[in-house]
């Protein structure tokens, strides 16, 4: 439930191996960019050692690690063999993630021989129909979020991959709903409200035509809760350019 730091506590230096990695994978969620790079050397070491390469669990948590440090290569090296929904699933993600929907739907008909109900299955379904894109294969996505948010309850997760297809479905207004309730879930769960729920709430709140003081309000919630975040960087980055631009040309 975001609680990374408690988790990373409990883990204690004499642990196995895989418990060492899920600590290391807690303190890289609330570390400085300095010391994730120190994290990620310690998760290499332990890669390139090969002891755990045959544990599940061991490949997922350093998959997603990787995959949170935008190494998709090394990710991908971690899941792309694996022989279970989550290792599948996980690939999946990566592969949409570097535009290789081919193979992401390879791997998807891995999982749909497997268990085509299963939870994963229809997550994987939904992401790839999403990159496929279309209103016919967005709708297909919408409703298998909304039927896992009936099945399980809300998720900020699943809160806001509806809102995405709902954004893309040009329902705006129904979409800044959906956003208004995975920020009041991350506030009720005492977590950081995501910077996915921010940036989709911006494209709303931009089609909407909503007041510059309401955008600038979420904005600058967002620049105080992630002001690394590459969203962020990215804006400011743009910003200095144009400033720039604005002198040479005055």
């Amino acid at each position: 439930m975001g609680k990374y730091d408690v988790l990373a506590k409990e883990i204690k230096r004499g642990d196995p191996t895989v418990l060492q990695v899920i600590q290391l994978h807690s303190t890289y969620k609330t570390a400085s960019e300095s010391n994730k790079s120190m994290i990620l050397e310690k998760l290499n070491e332990i890669v390139e050692h090969g002891n755990m390469a045959q544990d599940q669990t061991f490949a997922l948590v350093a998959a997603e690690m990787y995959l949170a440090a935008g190494e998709m290569k090394s990710a991908l090296k971690m899941v792309y063999k694996g022989s279970t929904l989550d290792m599948m699933a996980m690939t999946v993600q990566i592969l949409l993630s570097v535009n290789r929907l081919d193979l992401a739907e390879q791997h998807l008909r891995k999982m749909v021989e497997i268990d085509e109900d299963d939870t994963l299955t229809q997550l994987a379904q939904a992401w790839t129909n999403m990159a496929k894109g279309g209103s016919n294969k967005v709708s297909e996505a919408l409703d298998i979020y909304q039927d896992l948010q009936e099945k399980f309850g809300s998720s900020i997760l699943v809160l806001n991959s509806i809102a995405v297809c709902q954004i893309t479905q040009q329902q705006y207004a129904d979409a800044l709903s959906s956003l208004g309730a995975a920020r009041d879930l991350a506030r009720k769960m005492n977590i950081k409200i995501s910077p996915d729920t921010y940036v989709n709430t911006l494209i709303c709140l931009k089609h909407l035509r909503k007041s510059p003081s309401m955008i600038a309000s979420i904005l600058s919630d967002f620049k105080k809760n992630s002001p690394k975040d590459p969203w962020i960087l990215k804006q400011q980055e743009m910003l200095a350019s144009l400033e720039k631009s604005k002198k040479t040309y005055a």
